[in-house]
C-alpha cells in the first residue's frame, strides 16, 4: 500500500478542510496515523485512490437522509467509462449534519448576534405557524444578496432559505466549506452568505447568522469509505473487540446490474434471487446507462457480505445473476454502521 517517509497512509476526501467529507475523514482515521488530503471534487477522490500512487482509502459522501443520494457519487460508482475499475466500498460512516448560515453580519448591526437571531426549535415552530413573530431574524438578513453552499445543503434547508431569504440568488459549489471560504475571500463588506457547517464558520472567521436551518433536526449524511481493492484488499477490517460485527447480517454489499432488453418482469426476477438466497435488499437506485434511452445501470445494497470468489450465499446469489443479468459488479462489503 501506499504510504509517506513516515509510513502514514494517506485519505482522500472532498475539501475543503471543516467540509462535512473532511469531519466524517476524522472520525473514521484521525490524523495520528493517516494523511488527510482534501480534494476538489469527489471525482478526483475517486481517482486519487484509482491510482495507486496516490491514497489508499477516501471518504465520499453517499447518501442524506432528508436529500437522498449523492447523484455524484452514484455516477462514479456507476463508472460508465471504467476509470474507476479496482474501487471498492469497505466501510461506512454516519455524520449528524446540522448546517448554519454563515457570513458578515449587517454593518447596521452589532457583530455580536443575539440569541434571538438563532434558528431553534422555537423559532422554527413559530416560523411555521406566524412568520411575523420571526421578523427580527429576518431583519437580520435583509442585507445579504447572495447565498453560496452545495446542492444537496440548498436541498436540505429549503424550509428556511423560503421563509427567510426567497428570491435571493442561490450559487451552487463543490462543497459547503468552499461555500464558507468563498464567503471570507470577499471581505467583511460582502453581502453574500454561505450554508456550511460552524467549524467551516469558525475556521475561516465567520459569524453565525443562524444555527441549525436544516429542515429536518435528525438529519444525517452517510459516507462510504473506498479502496482499491487491487493494491489494498484487505482494506479496513472489523474490530477483535466487537465479535458480532463478524457475523454475515451484521455487513452490508454493494452490487451493480445491467438487464438484457427482455421481456417484463426480468428486474423482479433479478431481485427475486436475494430473497431465494435469504438476502435482504436495504436499497435499490439506478442511473441511465447511456448505452441507449431508458436503459439502466441498477445499484442495490444486501444485507451479507461476499467472501473470496467462491463459496458462501453471497457468491451464489451473484453466480445466479448471470442468468438474468447483461452483467454484475460486486462493489465491496463492509460492517454495518447504520445507528441503532
Amino acid at each position: 500500500m501506499v504510504g509517506t517517509d513516515s509510513h502514514k497512509l494517506r485519505v482522500a476526501f472532498l475539501g475543503p478542510i471543516a467540509s462535512y467529507s473532511h469531519q466524517a475523514a476524522l472520525a473514521c482515521f484521525g490524523e495520528e496515523q493517516y494523511i488527510l488530503e482534501p480534494q476538489s471534487q469527489i471525482k478526483d477522490a475517486f481517482a486519487s485512490v484509482q491510482a495507486t500512487d496516490s491514497c489508499d482509502f477516501a471518504v465520499v459522501p453517499f447518501e442524506n437522509s432528508t436529500y437522498g443520494t449523492v447523484v455524484f457519487t452514484l455516477d462514479l460508482l456507476v463508472d460508465r467509462e471504467s476509470k474507476y475499475p479496482d474501487l471498492l466500498v469497505c466501510g461506512e460512516y454516519y455524520l449528524p449534519v446540522h448546517h448554519c448560515l454563515v457570513g458578515h453580519p449587517s454593518r447596521r448591526r452589532s457583530a455580536n448576534l443575539s440569541q434571538e437571531h438563532a434558528w431553534d426549535d422555537d423559532n422554527q415552530m413559530q416560523a411555521n405557524c406566524n412568520p411575523k413573530r420571526s421578523s427580527s431574524l429576518m431583519k437580520s438578513l435583509q442585507h445579504i444578496s447572495t447565498i453560496y453552499s452545495h446542492p444537496a445543503a440548498f436541498g436540505q434547508c429549503e424550509q428556511f432559505l423560503s421563509l427567510y431569504l426567497k428570491g435571493v440568488e442561490k450559487q451552487e459549489v463543490s462543497s459547503t466549506s468552499r461555500a464558507a471560504e468563498i464567503v471570507a475571500e470577499e471581505g467583511s463588506s460582502s453581502r453574500s452568505a454561505a450554508i456550511s457547517s460552524g467549524l467551516a464558520a469558525d475556521i475561516h472567521g465567520l459569524k453565525l447568522l443562524a444555527e441549525s436551518i436544516q429542515d429536518q433536526d435528525d438529519n444525517s449524511t452517510r459516507f462510504f469509505v473506498l479502496k482499491n481493492g487491487r493494491s489494498n484488499p484487505q482494506g479496513l477490517s472489523p474490530s477483535p473487540h466487537q465479535p458480532s460485527l463478524l457475523n454475515d447480517d451484521s455487513w452490508k454489499t454493494l452490487i451493480s446490474f445491467t438487464l438484457a432488453q427482455q421481456p417484463s418482469g426480468t428486474l423482479a426476477e433479478v431481485l427475486q434471487i436475494f430473497k431465494n438466497h435469504g438476502l435482504n435488499l436495504t436499497s435499490i437506485n439506478s442511473r441511465p446507462s447511456l448505452e441507449e434511452k431508458w436503459h439502466y445501470v441498477f445499484l442495490i445494497e444486501v444485507q451479507g457480505k461476499r467472501e473470496g470468489l467462491d463459496g458462501g450465499v453471497m457468491n451464489q446469489a451473484l453466480k445466479d445473476l448471470d442468468r438474468k443479468t447483461k452483467g454484475w459488479k460486486w462493489l465491496g462489503s463492509w460492517i454495518n454502521q447504520a445507528p441503532t
